[in-house]
């Protein structure tokens, strides 16, 4: 756990952890997409579910919530810390109350998929274990927060399109569809309320 009022930067990506007092408001993008009662809740960390015992237990570091920049954007999940694990086995991943972001994987990736990763493990925390759910809302939060156009969600697209089916995520073509369902959502309520 970071001391009060200290910042850390990691070389690898861009990742920097700012103090308190410069934390955004919480997000509230993720509520848009679905409530948490249908959700399926995450599972909790094992034995003891706070997330200083995983960084402690992962030799981790812990960033409190909205002290994580990444790539000069300040980044937050409402009241949900992040824990930057480099040993963990994916880029990004949650457990019931806090984010994991592998600060080593992220190395040269383009800045709208490293926000998407953060932004589809935030939303974990909102929408359950539904990955379509988390995909969506991360894509309508970054629409929505300005950091993700259709350039970026082609980028994002090109990193998920090599990635497999498996019992919780679609292939990767297919999420990429869907994403760019979702992505398109906002255009459509746009056009409705434009219209007479």
């Amino acid at each position: 756990m970071l001391p009060a009022g200290n910042a850390i930067h990691i070389q690898l990506p861009e990742i920097i952890m700012r103090p308190k007092s410069y934390a955004l408001a919480a997000v509230t993008t993720l509520a848009c997409c679905c409530g948490p009662s249908a959700a399926q809740p995450i599972t909790p960390y094992e034995p003891d579910p706070r997330p200083e015992a995983y960084a402690t237990d992962n030799d981790a570091t812990l960033a409190p919530a909205g002290q994580l920049e990444i790539d000069g954007r300040r980044m937050t999940c409402g009241a949900f810390p992040t824990v930057l694990d480099a040993h963990y086995n994916d880029f990004g991943g949650a457990y019931r109350g806090f984010i994991i972001l592998n600060p080593r994987l992220f190395g040269e990736l383009p800045t709208p998929v490293k926000l998407w990763i953060y932004s589809h493990e935030c939303a974990h925390q909102t929408v359950g274990q539904d990955e379509v759910k988390a995909d969506c809302a991360a894509v309508q939060r970054g629409r929505k927060e300005g950091w993700l156009n259709a350039a970026g969600l082609a980028q994002i697209c090109e990193f998920m399109r090599p990635a497999r089916a498996d019992r919780s995520h679609f292939g990767g073509a297919q999420r990429c569809e869907l994403m760019q369902q979702c992505f398109a959502q906002k255009d459509l309520k746009r056009q409705s309320m434009k219209q007479p």
